[in-house]
């Protein structure tokens, strides 16, 4: 038997019909719809390993000088916060660093909404290390759990906005590590603020209801600025 001849009995011994309605099937072919709650809960496997470390550590730090009763650890948390914020920036432009913006660019979720992703997930997981490291210096050194917090959220708020602001400019993508350079001046500012006589006077005259909040939320409306330009330029500046 040729060749030909086999191959016809076999395509018609094997054959399947076209099925039905195949064209509707594809046009109304739609993914299943992914809310953006999920869509963050998607991402927590993708944050760096440091990151959790990291948050990990200050609330170690906070626990073993209140158990030591050591004065110098809310000092030492102050100092740590902004490297708290660098680390998380630094994860954050991971796609940049792997040169994986394009790649993620063109899938189901828009490099958008990864990165807002990313930032929301390490915003909360900063919140949650404030909120549990303020109770801890504020029953320990007999202090307001409030003015705890704010004096602790300061530095992690400042450097996050000179970091994300900096990143977007052609100095930041071409070094890549400004964020942890910037925390590095932002903590010894921060330690150096801690010296008695400075301290002494801030507690006088900036008190937590009249320097405190106010600057707090100043702090927070220009973080949301700066995070909500990152988002909106990721695509030119990746």
């Amino acid at each position: 038997m040729k060749r030909n001849n086999l191959k016809n009995l076999i395509n018609d011994a094997f054959y399947a019909p076209e099925p039905a309605l195949k064209e509707n099937f594809i046009r109304f072919l739609r993914p299943r719809k992914v809310s953006m709650a999920e869509m963050i809960v998607r991402q927590i496997p993708y944050i760096g390993k440091l990151v959790w470390a990291f948050s990990a550590l200050m609330i170690a730090v906070a626990l073993i000088g209140a158990n030591s009763g050591s004065e110098t650890t809310v000092a030492a948390v102050a100092a740590l916060m902004p490297f708290s914020a660098a680390i998380g920036i630094f994860d954050t432009n991971r796609s940049k660093r792997y040169n994986m913006s394009e790649l993620e660019a063109a899938t189901r979720f828009s490099l958008r909404s990864v990165i807002f992703a990313r930032m929301t997930i390490l915003g909360i997981l900063s919140l949650i290390a404030i909120v549990v490291i303020s109770p801890i210096i504020a029953v320990t050194y007999g202090g307001d759990i409030f003015a705890a917090a704010v004096r602790i959220i300061i530095p992690y708020l400042i450097t996050m906005i000179v970091s994300l602001h900096i990143e977007r400019t052609a100095l930041g993508r071409g070094l890549g590590f400004c964020s942890i350079i910037v925390a590095v001046a932002v903590s010894f500012f921060s330690i150096m603020i801690e010296s008695p006589g400075i301290l002494s006077w801030i507690n006088r005259n900036l008190t937590i209801d009249r320097f405190g909040i106010p600057m707090v939320a100043v702090l927070l409306a220009l973080t949301y600025f700066e995070q909500w330009k990152t988002v909106r330029n990721v695509e030119a500046f990746a």
